[in-house]
């Protein structure tokens, strides 16, 4: 009888007092229990938002005033003392001179039309001779133009009939006019004058004496700044070094605007002896 061969049978998994036993507990409701200490999120997201972070401003150190400026100064008619090489004060008086003695020079240059123009509507009148003190410049009673193409004769248009012996006594005693105006037989309103061509060399030597006195004043201004200067020297404001400086720089300033005094009395002389008036 044939055998049959014993099939072995698997192997037991040997038993072991040191297997761990798993046994499911219950989670704890979060309302429950606090963690005291919480473990730190790792894989918090960026918020798209970044928050500003606020940086103090620099400051100055105590007792030192604040780095320099060209444009610092709150008074520009004034020099600053906490910032003693800002000449502001010195540019600002030298460009009120220079509107002031450019606006005469303009007026000599553009030939006799234009400064008899200028002349007559500054005359002042006194419309009414029981208020003398009511003085008005002619070009507000009145219209000026001249007659022709030559410039000589003139014309007053006056706005009311009232003014005209006003106007004509006025510009009898004005200045360089010295003659009785002439009504006009056509309008009662008009009155009608000859000013005489003020001869180049006239012109000419106005021209100098105006660029003469604008020296004359650049000069007072710079001195008045170096004065100031050697105050705060006194004061201790600045340095001996600072005071070198500052004479330097201002003694650059007044170099410059004599350059172009002269450059502009050249320009216009020059335009004067072209036009022959």
């Amino acid at each position: 009888m044939p055998t049959t061969p014993l099939s072995h049978p698997p192997p037991t998994r040997p038993f072991s007092h040191t297997a761990p036993t798993h046994k499911s507990k219950k989670r704890p409701h979060n309302d429950d229990v606090v963690d005291a200490n919480p473990a730190p999120n790792h894989t918090h997201k960026h918020s798209s938002k970044h928050t500003a972070i606020h940086t103090p401003k620099h400051t100055s150190p105590p007792n030192q005033p604040p780095p320099s400026s060209s444009s610092t100064n709150p008074n520009p008619l004034h020099p600053d003392p906490t910032n003693p090489f800002d000449l502001t004060d010195l540019h600002t008086a030298l460009a009120r001179h220079e509107e002031r003695f450019t606006s005469e020079l303009k007026k000599l240059r553009s030939g006799t039309a234009a400064r008899a123009a200028d002349a007559l509507g500054a005359i002042p009148v006194v419309p009414d001779k029981k208020d003398p003190h009511a003085t008005f410049p002619l070009r507000e009673l009145a219209t000026v133009a001249p007659l022709g193409a030559g410039g000589r004769r003139w014309s007053i248009l006056a706005f009311e009939e009232g003014t005209v012996k006003a106007i004509a006594a006025a510009v009898q005693r004005a200045e360089g006019f010295g003659q009785q105006p002439q009504r006009s037989e056509e309008n009662p309103l008009e009155l009608t004058l000859v000013v005489e061509g003020e001869k180049v060399d006239g012109v000419v030597k106005r021209v100098r004496e105006v660029c003469q006195v604008w020296r004359e004043r650049v000069r007072e201004e710079v001195h008045k700044r170096g004065e100031v200067n050697k105050k705060w020297r006194a004061e201790g404001v600045v340095l001996s070094d600072d005071l070198f400086r500052l004479k330097g720089m201002v003694q650059k300033v007044q170099d410059e605007r004599m350059r172009g005094i002269l450059g502009r009395e050249k320009e216009v002389v020059g335009a004067v002896m072209a036009r022959g008036s």
